[in-house]
C-alpha cells in the first residue's frame, strides 16, 4: 500500500470526489440487488443533498481515504436506533462503504473500517451494523473478514 495513503475525516470540499465514488458503488452493486438498476436519472444529485445534511450533522461519521491527492474510498456511518425494550448500547450503522476498484484487496477497507470503529467508540457507541445484498460475495466475505457475523435476515417480495 502506497505510503501516501491517509484515512481522514470529509469535508465539504470533497463532496465531488465522493459523489463519484458513491456512483461507482452503486454501479457495482447492480448484478448483486435488482434495486441499483432502477435508480432515478437524478439519483447522484438526490444522494449529494443527502451528503451534504449528514456533512453537517455531528451525530454522522463520514471518513474518506486519499492516495496523493485522490480520493480513493469513502465510507459513511449514522446513529441506529433499536426499540426501547432493549437494553443494549448504542450502535452505528454503515449507511455507504466504498473502495474504488484499483484500490481494493489491498487493506484500504480494514482501515476505512477501523477509522469508523475507532471514531464511533470513542463517541460511546458500543456496536457497529450494516447490510450487505446476500448475493455480493465480495461484500459477504469482506465484512466475515472484519469480523462481522449474520444479525437478522431482511426478506422482500415483490407486489
Amino acid at each position: 500500500m502506497s505510503d501516501d495513503l491517509r484515512v481522514r475525516e470529509a469535508t465539504l470540499d470533497d463532496r465531488a470526489a465522493i459523489g463519484a465514488l458513491w456512483r461507482e458503488l452503486m454501479d457495482f452493486h447492480k448484478p448483486y440487488d435488482r434495486r441499483f438498476r432502477h435508480m432515478k436519472p437524478n439519483a447522484l444529485d438526490v444522494w449529494l443533498e443527502h451528503l451534504d445534511e449528514c456533512m453537517t450533522n455531528d451525530d454522522h461519521i463520514i471518513l474518506v481515504a486519499e492516495a496523493g491527492s485522490e480520493l480513493v474510498a469513502f465510507a459513511m456511518a449514522r446513529p441506529g436506533e433499536d426499540p426501547p425494550v432493549f437494553d443494549v448500547p448504542p450502535h452505528v450503522f454503515v449507511t455507504n462503504f466504498s473502495v474504488t476498484a484499483e484500490w481494493r484487496r489491498r487493506g484500504l477497507g480494514q482501515r476505512l473500517f477501523e477509522g469508523i470503529a475507532e471514531r464511533a467508540g470513542k463517541r460511546g457507541f458500543g456496536e457497529v451494523r450494516l447490510s450487505v445484498a446476500a448475493e455480493n460475495p465480495f461484500s459477504n466475505a469482506f465484512w466475515r473478514q472484519m469480523g462481522f457475523e449474520p444479525h437478522a435476515v431482511h426478506l422482500r417480495k415483490g407486489l
